[in-house]
């Protein structure tokens, strides 16, 4: 056994469980409301008092309601107020007297958890497949080495840009 595989030894069976988790649906209480394609996409925010997303692309702004998954309005003007040192973008529509802090090529992240204790984890086992991991309260990918739940669920599977001769944690075990 090399050095490798005796510091990754206490995630083989997170490991082993995670590559046998099978693409499924979301559990209640979550709904695949839409899918959008937003083309030369450069950053995403979500409003902190509603369930509303501002979308900034080079052609404009959007909002959309993530419960419905509705386009609430457009602004096709690319000339719009973005900082993106601080990650803050001002609202249109509805989220027309907010700053919404945003992420995406500049830097940033979206919340991984909500309120009642539901998260999300993206996990990268094999470059440059991508896998997206919902977790319910109380659950967490550790949770066969640990006292809680390790109840998941595999919601998306991302293949990202070409590989690379970067090594993988699979490499690495």
């Amino acid at each position: 056994m090399t050095v490798q595989n005796t510091m990754y030894k206490h995630l083989h069976a997170v490991i082993r469980k995670l590559r046998s988790l099978v693409l499924t649906a979301p559990p209640q209480p979550w709904r695949l409301v839409n899918v959008l394609a937003v083309g030369g996409l450069r950053s995403v925010g979500y409003d902190r008092y509603s369930d509303n997303l501002l979308i900034v692309s080079i052609q404009g702004r959007g909002v959309v309601d993530c419960l419905s998954g509705e386009k609430i309005t457009r602004d096709y003007s690319e000339d719009y107020p973005e900082n993106e040192v601080c990650l803050e973008c001002e609202g249109i529509g509805p989220l027309g007297d907010s700053t919404i802090q945003m992420m995406g090529l500049f830097g940033g992240g979206l919340p991984v958890s909500t309120e009642d204790d539901w998260s999300i984890e993206s996990v990268t086992l094999d470059w440059p497949q991508q896998m997206l991991i919902l977790l319910p309260p109380g659950s967490t990918l550790h949770g066969s080495v640990t006292d809680y739940s390790e109840e998941m669920h595999k919601i998306l599977r991302i293949r990202l840009s070409e590989p690379t001769d970067f090594p993988t944690l699979a490499d690495l075990l």
